[in-house]
C-alpha cells in the first residue's frame, strides 16, 4: 500500500468515528465524554487533513539538491565591519 493509500484509509476510519461519535452524541445527549470523543475525533481529521497537505507539497516540490556555493578561504574584506557593532558592546569608540 502507498502513503495515499494509507492515508485515504485512516481519512474514512476518521470519517466513521466521527459519524458514530455523533450516533452516541443523538443517544447520550452533549455529556462531557461525548464532547471530548467529539473533540478527539475532530483534531484527528485536522491532523489527516495537514499530513494530506504536507504529503502534496512533497509531491509538488522538486528535490532539487541546489546550487553549490563556494567560500572562499581567504579573509574577509575589513571595509565590510566597518559601520558593524560589537555584539553586546554597542558601537566602537563609545565609552
Amino acid at each position: 500500500m502507498t502513503a495515499n493509500e494509507e492515508l485515504e484509509a485512516v481519512a474514512r476510519a476518521v470519517d466513521t468515528l466521527r459519524r458514530s461519535v455523533a450516533g452516541l452524541r443523538g443517544r447520550l445527549g452533549a455529556t462531557v465524554d461525548v464532547e471530548r470523543i467529539e473533540d478527539d475525533a475532530l483534531r484527528l481529521e485536522s491532523d489527516v487533513n495537514l499530513l494530506r497537505r504536507s504529503l502534496d507539497i512533497a509531491r509538488t516540490t522538486p528535490r532539487d539538491a541546489g546550487e553549490i556555493v563556494y567560500v572562499p578561504d581567504r579573509d574577509y574584506d575589513p571595509s565590510l565591519w566597518s559601520d558593524a557593532e560589537d555584539e553586546g558592546l554597542g558601537s566602537r569608540g563609545r565609552q
